[in-house]
């Protein structure tokens, strides 16, 4: 049976969809095309707008957006583990899920204190509406530009999901992984972390 590209991706994004649910992860590193992808992203993620959570010397870039489902559990998650494992957590905001996401992200990137703009949001996400909690501001033209900034380097990977985590391994691989993790998983994903 042959499948088309729109198939192709669907079921990738099924498939990262079924494994947040089971607590597993997409990753994503098998052909040299994905692996270039990866290479690219991870190399422009320093450059991206990031809230960073975390003094570490182990980076993982997180891409998140306002509204999504499966965020505010791995947030919940890393919170006890980023000074065990040494982490800078470099949440990267993107806008792609709702009409609203533009604006709750805005307010996360706008707010005087980004960070607690971030935590209040996760911590607060509204479950029966499937929205984060933060109250949309408009955005301005420079916090759009960094928003489509994001999202393109969220893009490079070929599958816009979120929540997505980049970061380089202890053998210098760039590595992706996108879903949500059970806390055990997490771990052994987090012992890779360079």
């Amino acid at each position: 049976m042959r499948f088309n590209a729109k198939q192709m991706t669907t079921g990738l994004l099924m498939l990262g969809l079924w494994c947040g649910l089971t607590g597993g992860a997409a990753a994503l590193a098998a052909s040299d095309k994905q692996t270039s992808r990866i290479e690219t992203a991870l190399a422009a993620a320093p450059k991206a707008t990031w809230i960073a959570q975390g003094q570490g010397r182990r980076v993982l870039y997180v891409v998140f957006d306002p509204n999504c489902a499966y965020c505010p559990l791995l947030y919940k998650n890393l919170q006890p583990l980023i000074a065990p494992y040494d982490l800078q957590l470099r949440w990267i905001p993107v806008a792609i899920l709702d009409a609203t996401s533009p604006g709750k992200a805005a307010a996360i990137m706008q707010a005087q204190d980004p960070r607690a703009a971030l935590d209040y949001n996760e911590a607060h996400y509204n479950t029966e509406a499937y929205t984060g909690s933060i109250s949309e501001q408009i955005p301005s033209a420079a916090t759009l530009a960094r928003l489509r900034a994001n999202e393109a380097l969220l893009n490079q990977l070929g599958i816009p999901v979120v929540p997505t985590m980049l970061f380089r391994s202890k053998s210098g691989e760039a590595m992706v992984m996108q879903g949500v993790l059970s806390p055990i998983a997490l771990r052994k994903v987090l012992d890779r972390v360079r």
